[in-house]
């Protein structure tokens, strides 16, 4: 367990430099963005929070199709609708509600103690939250011939069962790594939510989705 308090996790960990485009954005971002998109309207959504503004891309398309986009972020300098801490959600909202909460690759930045009460959090200011978490399993595959069907390639996922992560400056767990198994996840999600759909990005395997209702 780790004994962070909520105020040695306020600390902005990157300068607004690091989404510059070129930089930060790649083809397996974008494949990330479309999920993030997709599924949002998918639910037929009018309103939306985006917790954590990134480079503002998904917020900005989700405007375009109509849909009315609030940000909430705790670096004031990223100019979101709502300043503060995660952790700290439904106070800083004062009663605001939304159709649907999008936080993606944000909820891995805070010590894991802290993931299931920001889960309850969630589930007080919006009726649909889709969220989406680092999956850093090994990966292994096996090419084969088959008759008549070709060369198939095979994937296999090896969780990092027996290894520690170690906070990089930014991330302190990772789904796949000791401690951290996507059951664990799992099992404290449905603690607050039933999840609709559980998938990873098509080739962008590092990110793992969730729509919960």
């Amino acid at each position: 367990m780790e004994s962070k308090t909520i105020l040695e996790t306020t600390t902005v960990q990157v300068d607004p430099s690091h989404y510059d485009f070129a930089k930060y954005v790649d083809i397996a971002r974008w494949i990330s963005y479309w999920h993030q998109i997709t599924e949002t309207m998918a639910l037929n959504s009018e309103n939306v929070l985006i917790v954590g503004i990134g480079d503002g891309i998904t917020g900005k398309i989700l405007s375009m199709q109509g849909i009315k986009v609030s940000t909430f972020d705790f670096d004031e300098k990223l100019q979101p609708d709502f300043v503060g801490n995660i952790t700290e959600i439904d106070e800083v909202l004062q009663g605001n509600h939304f159709d649907v909460l999008l936080c993606c690759q944000l909820l891995e930045h805070l010590p894991y103690d802290f993931f299931e009460p920001v889960l309850q959090k969630m589930k007080c200011v919006a009726d649909n939250v889709i969220i989406s978490l680092p999956h850093s399993p090994r990966n292994y595959y096996i090419s084969i011939g088959l008759p008549l069907l070709g060369r198939k390639k095979i994937n296999i996922d090896i969780q990092r069962h027996c290894s520690t992560f170690k906070f990089d400056g930014e991330h302190y767990w990772e789904i796949g790594w000791k401690g951290y198994s996507k059951q664990k996840i799992k099992k404290s999600i449905k603690k607050y939510f039933s999840i609709t759909k559980c998938f990873l990005a098509i080739n962008n395997r590092y990110h793992l989705f969730f729509v919960l209702k």
